[in-house]
C-alpha cells in the first residue's frame, strides 16, 4: 500500500475471484478432481467364510467312540448270555449222563433181582421178601433218577425203543407185528433211550 493510499484512509480493493462454473440452466458444474473422485469405484468386502469349530470335530469323534464302545458292550452282554446257555445246557448234558450212567448200573441189579424171584417161583419166607424189599427200593431210586419204563406190550414193534429177540406165530392179523412179549423192560430218561426193552414180536402165521 503506498503512502498516497494511507494518506487518503481508502480501504485496499480486495478481488475475489470465483471459479465455480454453472450450467445454463444454473445448475453447478463440479470440478474434474471432484468429479474424478465421486467416480471411484466403491468396493465391497465379501463376508469371511465361517471357519469350522473344532469344538464340532471333537464331539463327533466322542460320539463314534461312544457308538463304538456301546456297541462292544451289546455284544459281550449277547456274548456272556450265550455262554451262559450253553453252559447250561452242557451241565444239563453232563448231569443226564451221570443219571443215565448210575440207572444203568441200578437197572443191572434190578434184572437180577428179578431173575431170582422169578426162579423162586411161589416159593416164600423171609428170603423171598428181603429181595422184594431190595427190588422196590432198588425201582424207587431208578425212578428218582428220572428212569422211565417203556411201555411195550401190545404196541407195534418200533426198533428204536425194543430189540425183537424172537418171533411168535399169531392167527389174528391183528397181532403181526405187534409186540406180544417182553422177556427185558427198557427205560428212557428224558428222549434218551437208556436201554431198549428186548421183546418177542407177533408173526401171521402162514395157513
Amino acid at each position: 500500500m503506498s503512502d498516497e493510499q494511507r494518506g487518503n484512509g481508502a480501504e485496499p480493493e480486495v478481488k475475489v475471484r470465483d471459479r465455480r462454473r454453472f450450467t445454463p440452466e444454473g445448475e453447478p458444474i463440479a470440478d474434474k478432481e471432484d468429479a474424478g473422485a465421486s467416480e471411484e469405484p466403491v468396493v465391497v468386502q465379501a463376508p469371511a467364510e465361517a471357519q469350522p469349530d473344532p469344538r464340532d470335530s471333537t464331539l463327533a469323534q466322542q460320539a463314534a467312540r461312544i457308538d463304538e464302545l456301546t456297541r462292544g458292550l451289546a455284544s459281550l452282554v449277547e456274548d456272556g448270555k450265550a455262554a451262559r446257555v450253553r453252559m447250561e445246557r452242557e451241565k444239563a448234558r453232563v448231569l443226564e449222563a451221570e443219571r443215565a450212567q448210575v440207572a444203568q448200573a441200578l437197572l443191572e441189579a434190578v434184572d437180577d433181582l428179578e431173575r431170582a424171584l422169578a426162579a423162586s417161583g411161589d416159593a416164600s419166607g423171609p428170603l423171598v421178601d428181603g429181595v422184594r424189599v431190595t427190588l422196590a427200593s432198588l425201582a424207587r431210586k431208578v425212578a428218582e433218577l428220572g428212569a422211565e419204563r417203556i411201555a411195550v406190550v401190545g404196541q407195534r414193534f418200533d426198533p428204536r425203543v425194543a430189540e425183537a429177540i424172537d418171533l411168535v406165530p399169531v392167527a389174528d392179523v391183528a397181532q403181526e407185528d405187534v409186540v406180544v412179549q417182553e422177556v427185558r423192560a427198557g427205560y428212557r430218561i428224558g428222549e434218551r433211550i437208556l436201554r431198549p426193552a428186548r421183546v418177542r414180536v407177533g408173526r401171521l402165521a402162514q395157513a
